[in-house]
């Protein structure tokens, strides 16, 4: 955990910052994207999560947050470096407990046959957002995979690709209610 003691630090005046594992690199390098939309991806999740009484949807979406926080641990530390193995990383039982829960939330929603528009609540359009962002997340992972070689992040990549797909069916949901 990062102890927040000082914001300003003034380091990344010059246009660059570090990952936690200390390699300084451009802002605006694909690694910093990939975590900026997580992090705007976690952003949106709580959004939705804020809007929410107290449910195990709230749960949910504190688990997923928390999967979330775990893929930018994984991103922002590479494999090559000690701090690595101490790393909390998203694996096949995440991948397994989101796609359960996905199929709970089927079994309560009549999904659409066609393509939709959003916005047949407040609550739903907040999913369909974050549902947007999770894709984009996913698309900018794949890049960062593919470009690097960093087939450790594969699991990460799999789960915003499910994470997309319980939010689309977490979204039909909470247009119904």
């Amino acid at each position: 955990m990062i102890e927040f003691k000082k914001i300003t630090t003034r380091k990344g005046d010059s246009g660059k910052t570090s990952l936690a594992d200390g390699l300084a690199l451009p802002k605006d390098s694909l690694p910093f994207e990939v975590l900026g939309d997580v992090d705007e991806l976690h952003s949106a999740l709580g959004l939705l999560k804020a809007s929410m009484e107290e449910t195990p949807d709230k749960d949910d979406i504190n688990w997923i947050e928390n999967c979330l926080l775990r893929i930018g641990g994984m991103i922002a530390v590479h494999p090559s470096h000690s701090a690595f193995s101490k790393i909390d990383r998203v694996g096949i039982s995440d991948l397994e407990k989101l796609e359960t829960r996905q199929k709970k939330l089927m079994e309560k929603v009549e999904m659409p046959p066609l393509f939709i528009t959003y916005g047949g609540s407040e609550r739903g359009a907040r999913a369909d957002v974050a549902r947007a962002v999770c894709r984009r997340s996913e698309r900018h992972l794949v890049r960062l995979i593919r470009g690097k070689k960093l087939s450790h992040l594969s699991d990460a990549q799999k789960f915003l690709n499910r994470l997309s797909d319980w939010l689309f069916v977490k979204a039909r949901e909470l247009d119904a209610s």
